[in-house]
């Protein structure tokens, strides 16, 4: 079977592609290892912030020029529209499942100090959505659009020639080989696919790998609105941060991630946060009812994920800031891409220029902020953190941690100069 695009990998960047090269007149085959689109196991946090700043800092580089692609949300009683902005077209993706918004994000220490984000609560900071329900609703709009889908299927080999790539599906059925004029990788962090075609070649194996857990549970019993995404820290229970927010059909998920090399017992440790920490008492009646996982690269990012007849997409060519909205983005720029290659034109320069001007990842200088400090649960104990936080709060200072203590660092060694000592780099 002969197509103009095939894709691997039914995440958001994938199904994005496949929508779009589809409604697009392009004959395309969507392959997708699981037999259910909308199931989804692995682990996702499922919030997606408004605006287009950073992942790991709110710092603007001043090092490039970057024009992020973000989501804005169209709300009424009836439905919500995901639209992308910093696009040529005004790009919508219909979504019917939960909408919970945020309205800050809040960092509690031990005694329950705590600061925000923002300075205020009146402005949404992100939504928490069903991300089964978006792969879904895309995964019908592509059929509606008239793209071919093949779930339970792996690519199991890759090869490309000066005419075509070819493909070796392997799925139920058994063993099927296809060819397509163009090829979309969006098959996740650890593609096997990404790396036979060469395109890791140059590219450093970066931080550890890290692990993530996440219990979902029935209810929590937290001082704080549940319009707060919760970032807890006692180091003394876990030397990291653990996430609380919300989750689907009403319920809470609470999590923590660790290096793989560290061999952390990660089910021991939230077990224990829910039963001997400082926020035990929230969990008092906390039901686990279901655990989802997950291993991540921190590898940097693919410089020119477009080569050949292939492009990378999403998170097959970087970490984290590709998730969901930025994942979105790429899979439609991929697939206009690929139809300007079709039509013979430069459709690898297209999206690698997109790419390089779309993700804070790409500055040295961003990269550098996140490094001026030392994470605050790593170095300090729990007495220091509750002095910390509560300096923090008095000061009425807000932002991500780090680029508040990087910030006011004189301040800091000036009037807490023993935890300034442990924090600064």
């Amino acid at each position: 079977m002969n197509y103009d695009l095939v894709i691997v990998g039914a995440g958001p960047a994938g199904l994005m592609a496949a929508r779009t090269a589809a409604r697009d007149g392009l004959k395309v085959l969507l392959v997708e290892r699981r037999k259910q689109i909308s199931r989804v196991r692995r682990y996702c946090s499922q919030m997606i912030r408004v605006g287009s700043g950073g992942f790991s800092s709110r710092k603007i580089p001043t090092d490039m020029a970057i024009r992020s692609i973000f989501v804005t949300f169209d709300i009424d009683y009836r439905k919500c529209v995901l639209r992308l902005q910093h696009v040529d077209d005004d790009v919508a993706v219909s979504y019917r499942g939960m909408l919970a918004p945020y309205c800050n994000e809040t960092w509690v220490s031990p005694s329950g100090c705590h600061f925000n984000t923002e300075e205020s609560h009146g402005h949404i900071y992100g939504f928490q959505i069903d991300k089964g329900a978006l792969l879904a609703g895309l995964a019908e709009e592509c059929e509606q659009a008239g793209c071919a889908v093949q779930c339970n299927a792996v690519c199991c080999d890759i090869a490309e020639s000066a005419k075509a790539v070819t493909l070796m599906l392997k799925g139920a059925r058994g063993s099927a080989g296809i060819t397509s004029e163009r090829v979309i990788l969006a098959d996740g962090a650890f593609s096997s696919l990404v790396q036979r075609m060469g395109f890791n070649r140059d590219r450093s194996e970066g931080g550890p790998r890290l692990k993530f857990l996440t219990y979902i549970l029935d209810r929590v019993e937290s001082p704080f609105s549940p319009d707060h995404y919760m970032q807890l820290c006692a180091p003394s229970v876990f030397p990291g941060l653990i996430n609380l927010g919300l989750w689907t059909n009403r319920a809470f998920h609470l999590g923590i991630a660790a290096p793989l090399f560290t061999q952390m017992d990660l089910p021991g440790i939230l077990n224990r946060v829910m039963t001997a920490s400082p926020f035990a008492s929230w969990f008092r009646s906390s039901q686990v009812i279901d655990r989802l996982g997950c291993t991540m690269s921190l590898r940097p990012a693919i410089w020119e994920p477009a080569g050949g007849r292939i492009i990378c997409c999403g998170d097959s060519a970087a970490f984290a800031e590709t998730s969901i909205k930025g994942a979105l983005g790429c899979g439609y720029k991929a697939a206009g891409a690929s139809k300007t290659a079709l039509a013979g034109g430069d459709g690898n320069g297209e999206y690698n220029r997109f790419w390089q001007q779309a993700f804070y990842f790409h500055s040295r200088q961003y990269l550098g902020f996140s490094k001026e400090t030392y994470p605050v649960a790593r170095v300090l104990a729990d007495d220091e953190v509750d002095t910390l936080y509560g300096w923090l709060r008095d000061n009425n200072l807000h932002g991500l941690p780090g680029d508040v203590l990087s910030d006011n660092l004189n301040r800091l060694r000036e009037e807490l100069p023993a935890i300034a000592g442990k924090i600064a780099q």
